[in-house]
């Protein structure tokens, strides 16, 4: 008599997550870990990033003797792990190899062959993980198919994924990431979530609970990759309420959301949270109307304008921006009047980002009507379309550079206000900034960050120099703000000039002391010589009363010499000011030293 038995076996099966950065994880094999159940001693988890050697990468796999490879594809790692492939089929013949992820979904077959795969999991990877385990721990691999299609099998709702943060030691100076919700119930032809309009939710109550998992252990930032937070208000609103009742004063939520979905109920929340709780990922892309119907998103540009300005008025909340170059029926000029339209939205963050034409998007289907251009390879960026040439794309790569540099990097806030004065659009002056980069072979070059001061501040003057040239027309007469500005040049005994430059290097001065107590002056700010005197006499008097900053009431002069910095300011006031900056107490928004003025007579 013959007895049927299913043996099992010792199996390694090592999930490989190479992120773009150190700070990130890889939020999906960590959920295809938890779902395995009774099989998780056979699976284990290694990261890297893309910014570490290959031969690194090689010999820190194979270290593990991996029985099964699966590695998580995504645009950002996809020739990476292409020019790692070959190479582990070299020094572990015996491992069978499988992928996953959005970058081999849409063309499985064909990674298959090109790669020499065991196999590619398509689609949501829960159930078909536990499966592909399951089989290779059963000794009944062979069974498996090549492809194994999440869409075509049962599907694991939210609630059944396990929470997987139990122990937090791997993620140490890294953001967590989280998922309230999956799917994403809009059709923006650029995106392949909206290829699968499936939509589900994990329930509020375990949403919550989990929260408090990172809350009570104040981890520094939670960051939801639900694609639409907002899409479904009760839901949103809930989350976000017991985040408010719960904050521990640290923690930050970051959320992407439509801004056009925010109604009062949303406002009213939002003007709650303390400073620094909450930060929101608005897309915007475009504010052209027929790209927008093109792409088939909906967004109407008057409420979206409407609630970031309620928001960012509140001064409490985060608020980051994003627009596509590339998009169709956008050419150079109505993507200028788009950028100019966003950025009159004041944002924390403006993110200048172009197209992606990923496999199996609405996008990619119309290329050929587009007239699309993009590179061979990951991440498959635009290079030209039928309204952008490629020299238009190269212009807007270099205003990108630079408003990463002094826009986003939240460093020039009031010398960007103030120059920005001086030129007809916003457009118009990161465009002069790109320009004097690209001649002065700064482009790609990292400077400090002193220098990026300097060269504002001559970038800045030539700029200033050219338009006061210009202000007068060809009978001589002035304009009425010319007028003004040359009364106060005269009180000041110098040209009107010479006046705009002297302010704006005072912002400058101004913007470097918010962020850093600098120990060695920069040599192309203004002396303070003259006022060291002063300066000193504000510093005994506040050491004497402690009137501008009671909670140094504990330090006397020599220690608030240490900590605090001032700074006198001749033009940007109506008199000499002293502005003192406390380096202890910063806004939680801007990093910004907190600041007191005192007007010197």
């Amino acid at each position: 008599m013959f007895i049927e038995t299913t043996y099992t076996i010792e199996m390694n099966i090592l999930l490989v997550a190479i992120n773009a950065k150190y700070i990130h994880s890889n939020p999906a094999v960590y959920s295809l870990k938890s779902c395995v159940g009774e099989y998780e001693s056979h699976v284990n988890i290694i990261e890297f990033t893309i910014n570490q050697q290959s031969s690194y990468i090689l010999q820190e796999i194979y270290r593990k003797h991996p029985d099964v490879i699966a590695f998580s594809c995504y645009i950002w790692n996809y020739n990476l792990i292409d020019s790692l492939i070959s190479d582990l089929h070299q020094i572990l013949p015996e491992a069978d190899i499988w992928a996953g992820g959005p970058e081999v979904s849409y063309d499985a077959s064909e990674v298959i062959q090109r790669w020499q795969l065991r196999g590619v999991m398509v689609g949501p990877g829960e159930y078909v993980f536990r499966y592909l385990v399951s089989s290779y721990v059963q000794n009944t691999s062979d069974e498996l198919p090549a492809v194994l299609d999440g869409n075509n099998t049962r599907r694991l709702s939210l609630d059944e994924i396990p929470f997987w943060y139990e122990d937090l030691k791997d993620f140490e100076h890294r953001i967590i990431y989280y998922e309230s919700s999956r799917g994403c119930p809009f059709s923006c032809s650029y995106c392949i979530s909206s290829i699968d309009k499936a939509m589900d939710f994990r329930s509020v109550d375990r949403v919550c609970r989990e929260l408090n998992f990172f809350l009570e252990r104040k981890v520094p930032q939670v960051k939801f990759v639900d694609r639409t937070f907002n899409c479904k208000k009760d839901h949103a609103l809930s989350i976000l309420q017991y985040i408010l009742e719960h904050d521990n004063g640290i923690t930050n939520f970051h959320f992407e959301m439509a801004a056009d979905l925010l109604d009062d109920d949303y406002f009213e929340l939002f003007e709650r949270f303390r400073p620094g709780a909450v930060q929101l990922e608005i897309g915007v892309q475009s504010t052209n109307g027929r790209t927008i119907d093109e792409i088939n998103r909906k967004m109407d540009f008057d409420k979206v304008s409407a609630a970031v300005r309620r928001i960012t008025e509140q001064d409490n909340i985060h608020v980051h921006l994003d627009l596509i170059a590339g998009l169709p029926y956008e050419d150079l000029q109505t993507f200028q009047i788009s950028f100019n339209d966003v950025y009159f939205l004041y944002p924390k963050q403006l993110q200048l980002g172009f197209l992606k034409v990923l496999k199996g998007s609405n996008m990619e289907k119309c290329a050929a009507e587009y007239e699309l251009k993009y590179t061979s390879l990951p991440p498959y960026e635009v290079l030209s379309t039928k309204w952008l040439s490629y020299e238009d794309v190269c212009r807007l790569k270099r205003i990108e550079e630079v408003l990463e540099i002094y826009y986003n990097s939240g460093q020039f806030h009031n010398s960007l206000e103030y120059l920005c004065s001086y030129f007809d659009t916003p457009y118009a002056m990161y465009e002069f900034i790109a320009y004097w980069y690209e001649e002065h072979n700064l482009l790609g070059v990292q400077s400090s960050r002193v220098q990026k001061y300097k060269i504002l501040l001559e970038c800045g003057t030539a700029h200033i120099t050219s338009y006061m040239e210009g202000q007068k027309d060809m009978c001589g007469q002035c304009t009425s703000g010319y007028k003004l500005l040359e009364e106060r040049a005269t009180a000041k005994e110098m040209s009107v000039c010479d006046l705009v430059i002297a302010v704006f290097r005072e912002y400058l001065t101004c913007d470097l002391y918010l962020r850093e107590h600098m120990k060695n002056r920069p040599v192309f700010f203004s002396s303070l010589e003259s006022w060291k005197n002063d300066i000193h006499g504000i510093l005994h008097e506040e050491a004497e009363t402690h009137a501008l900053f009671p909670f140094l009431q504990n330090c006397n002069y020599r220690e608030l010499t240490k900590i605090l910095h001032v700074e006198v300011f001749e033009y940007i006031f109506d008199c000499p000011t002293a502005m003192i900056f406390c380096y202890e107490k910063r806004n939680p928004l801007t990093n910004n030293a907190m600041v007191q003025y005192v007007s010197i007579k």
